[in-house]
């Protein structure tokens, strides 16, 4: 009796629990769909970039010396051949002043007839070779400094051609002190060759005054183009070295702009590719093409704003500007790059798909049921994800596959 008694207790049980699950089965769970739409997906990553002029030239001076006349101020048009700095010529002007004085009275010297050295003349000879040595060597080192700023870009060949011209200047100085030095020494007896003595002083004090006439017309700076003034680093009075860099000059309206990238991106950018530029606005973002020119073939450490190290490679970019709108030097603007895109593919949300048994799915809804469907997936950005296999155009994907009661074979009702 007890065991009829167990069986019938175990049936009702069974049966209640059927009743649920059917009684589950039977409800529709309320959820949200998507419906699969065919689409473009692109991956793409910004980057801060910065306005720059396309031309920029570095403003030097040739000679040392203390800043007599400064007619022009920061952010200031100017055109070419503007003065731009003047140095005090008061120096220069009394050695060049003593050496054709000296040129003269060797004129007079030559008349006399010399028997010996002088001790007096040797030391007025080697006071002038020692400073045809200084020369070359001030020569020498505003010559590295004008050349290096040269090979970046910063000066015009013109200029350097000017500083080269210096220090050969210099060099054929010191040899004709040398010279000169020498002669003096062998024509000690009237028949030894004071005449050459005399030539050769002559052509020693004739470099001397070259050298400085080279000078003078270079304590004057003149604008190289067209442009306008910036990074002006000096003030009237003070005094600058030789090979100081006083300014620059940049085109006006001739802009790039200039973008570091993380050299994980880099690699995939090319002279041509096409970005698009984001200026910020205070109503909205005003969006512009631009092409990248340039990728640099190295990459530069930089510090990022949390104070971290990372290694980035410059990328210069041409806009291509709205009429309308106008940028200056140091406007900060938004660059996007595409590092890949797909025309044409299935999408769908991010959120949808869900890995299943070492694959990935998504939770579909057929004749009004749940169900799972296994998914090949391709490209990815934050929101969406290309679909290869497994869905087509028009399918419902549930929005939301952690929803609870959801499983297969449930009943759905769209929100």
């Amino acid at each position: 009796m007890k065991r009829k008694w167990k069986i019938v207790f175990v049936s009702v049980l069974v049966l209640i629990v059927l009743l649920v699950l059917i009684s589950g089965l039977g409800q529709e769970l309320e959820t949200g769909l998507v419906r699969v739409e065919t689409g473009s997906l692109a991956v793409t990553i910004r980057e801060e970039g910065k306005v720059i002029p396309r031309l920029e030239l570095a403003v030097c001076t040739l000679s040392g010396g203390k800043i007599a006349e400064l007619p022009v101020t920061d952010g200031q048009e100017v055109k070419e051949g503007d003065l731009l700095l003047s140095l005090d010529d008061t120096e220069l002007k009394l050695q060049l002043e003593q050496l054709q004085s000296e040129l003269s009275a060797l004129a007079g010297e030559e008349k006399k007839s010399l028997h010996e050295p002088y001790e007096a003349q040797v030391k007025i000879l080697e006071l002038q070779l020692e400073q045809a040595r200084r020369d070359l060597a001030e020569a020498e080192t505003n010559l590295q400094k004008i050349k290096k700023l040269y090979e970046e870009g910063a000066l015009t060949a013109s200029e350097y051609e000017k500083s080269q011209a210096v220090y050969s200047a210099a060099q054929n100085n010191l040899e004709q002190q040398e010279q000169a030095l020498s002669l003096f020494l062998q024509s000690h007896r009237p028949d030894s060759g004071l005449r050459q003595f005399f030539a050769g002083k002559k052509r020693a004090l004739e470099a001397q005054i070259d050298l400085l006439q080279y000078k003078l017309e270079g304590i004057r700076l003149l604008s190289p183009l067209d442009g306008i003034v910036s990074q002006l680093q000096v003030k009237k009075g003070e005094v600058v070295p030789p090979g100081a860099q006083v300014m620059s000059i940049f085109q006006k309206g001739n802009y790039q702009v200039e973008s570091f990238v993380l050299t994980e991106d880099a690699g995939i950018l090319y002279p041509g590719m096409e970005v698009e530029l984001i200026q910020t606005d205070r109503d909205e973002d005003l969006v512009f093409p631009g092409t990248v020119v340039k990728v640099a073939p190295f990459a530069e450490k930089t510090v990022s704003p949390l104070g971290l190290e990372e290694q980035r490679v410059r990328v210069v970019i041409e806009p291509r500007l709205p009429a309308g709108l106008t940028i200056y030097p140091g406007y900060l603007l938004t660059v996007r790059f595409t590092l890949e895109r797909e025309e044409n593919v299935l999408l769908v949300p991010k959120a949808a798909v869900f890995a299943y048994e070492g694959g990935k799915a998504v939770w579909v809804v057929k004749r009004g049921k749940a169900q799972i469907q296994r998914v090949e997936t391709g490209l990815e950005t934050d929101r969406e994800v290309l679909i290869k296999k497994g869905l087509e155009e028009g399918d419902l994907v549930i929005a939301d596959p952690r929803q609870p009661g959801l499983r297969e074979g449930k009943r759905i009702k769209q929100k």
